[in-house]
């Protein structure tokens, strides 16, 4: 009777560790990713700066630099790719969808199949050498939106370009709401 119990109990586990497993595919799966959505992830850090980002440049393929030895430029890699190299992402968009679109074009022109090595250096818009959040900047920079971020340490309200461009920079809701993108999957 007690090994009929411990078998019941290990089961059900078992299929409510799969159930989990279920949802979180498919709630990624759920999300319809737009030409120009930005995706970030907190799975990683670099240099002293945590977390990496990407922009979708179609419904399912993301445009991004790692840095990686193995990936010394910036390069494309499946929706699927990204989640199973980086297991916790949030989604940002941005309000106008014409806008996302344009800044996805730009991106493959600037970036997609551009020898650019990877180095976080100071100056947004020398893109020479890039880094994975100066190239969705720089990206919407060339679409005509220019991501700014408040400045603290000023006296007065200042919103400036930052000379280094974070990754988390896009995930403050004050930096969303000032620059026009909203969340569409605000969970790690």
């Amino acid at each position: 009777m007690k090994k009929m119990l411990q078998l019941i109990v290990i089961f059900t586990f078992i299929l409510s560790s799969v159930s989990l497993v279920t949802t979180a595919t498919s709630t990624k799966a759920a999300i319809n990713n737009k030409p120009g959505d930005i995706i970030i992830t907190r799975s990683t850090s670099s240099k002293g700066v945590t977390g990496h980002i990407g922009i979708y440049i179609d419904a399912t393929t993301i445009l991004h630099t790692s840095g990686w030895s193995s990936e010394p430029y910036p390069k494309t890699i499946s929706e699927s790719g990204w989640h199973s190299r980086y297991a916790e992402s949030k989604v940002i968009r941005p309000n106008s969808s014409t806008l996302g679109q344009f800044a996805a074009s730009k991106a493959k022109y600037y970036f997609q199949n551009k020898n650019i090595p990877y180095s976080v250096t100071t100056g947004p818009t020398n893109i020479s050498k890039t880094y994975c959040s100066e190239l969705v900047w720089y990206s919407y920079y060339k679409a005509g939106k220019t991501f700014k971020v408040f400045n603290p340490a000023s006296q007065i309200s200042t919103w400036v370009t930052p000379s280094i461009i974070k990754p988390y920079d896009y995930l403050s809701s004050s930096h969303l709401n000032y620059n026009g993108f909203s969340f569409i999957d605000n969970t790690w």
